[in-house]
């Protein structure tokens, strides 16, 4: 693996080479590493890699998570290591592949994102430059926390906001903050972990169209919901 990752890459034909990148997967099942070289042009173009990854696993009637399953968190290092600018390109649909992630609702395979972009961003912040993972915003405006928020699941939100707490009260496109999102929703745990995040107590909570989310909660009868103050 230590060695793959050395490598360096000339063009197309190096880096879309299946059996250079089997031959290190040895005992592995078949997997999605040549069709996702192929996503990467001989410019080094990389934008329909989150499309590829999607659209085979759609063929193939996978999960995105279970391609980090049976040690193949290795296709994401060593993708991450030669073309580090895939952890921030979009597909057609805005989505990064952090979004596609947390959309899969698998905590491991965020978790593994997340530190393969901490790691490349310290070794190639030319590439990175002031992109911030967690704060890239896909065509609806939405971040990865919102997306988090939407998918339901209380673990993939923690690890979010380990990384991220400044994004609670961000607002997409719809002027929906994941706070807002939160309180809509029947999710009460997700909510109450939101609510802790504090807010400058000198600024208004966004608002979605004059609403709150106090408003949000009530507007879909959320007796669970905490206690919020309407400024």
């Amino acid at each position: 693996m230590e060695e793959l990752k050395n490598t360096q890459f000339s063009g197309q034909d190096a880096a879309s080479d299946p059996g250079l990148l089997h031959k290190e997967l040895v005992g592995e099942k078949t997997i999605l590493i040549s069709e996702l070289y192929k996503a990467v042009d001989e410019k080094g173009n990389v934008d329909n890699f989150v499309d590829v990854l999607e659209q085979e696993c759609r063929q193939r009637k996978l999960n995105l998570s279970d391609i980090f399953e049976q040690g193949r968190e290795k296709i994401v290092e060593l993708i991450s290591c030669h073309f580090p600018e895939l952890l921030i390109r979009r597909n057609v649909r805005g989505h990064t592949p952090l979004h596609v992630a947390v959309r899969s609702k698998n905590t491991t395979m965020v978790n593994l994102i997340l530190s393969q972009y901490a790691l490349v961003k310290s070794t190639h912040d030319d590439v990175m430059k002031d992109k911030k993972i967690t704060r890239e915003k896909n065509e609806l405006g939405d971040t990865p926390l919102h997306e988090a928020v939407q998918s339901g699941d209380l673990s993939v939100v923690e690890v979010i906001l380990q990384r991220d707490k400044d994004m609670v009260h961000e607002l997409n496109k719809s002027r929906c903050s994941p706070l807002f999102l939160a309180a809509a929703s029947e999710k009460v745990e997700i909510l109450n972990l939101l609510l802790q995040i504090p807010f400058p107590a000198d600024q208004k909570l966004p608002r979605f169209f004059g609403n709150s989310p106090l408003h949000a909660a009530i507007l879909k009868w959320n007796p669970g919901t905490p206690s919020l103050q309407i400024t």
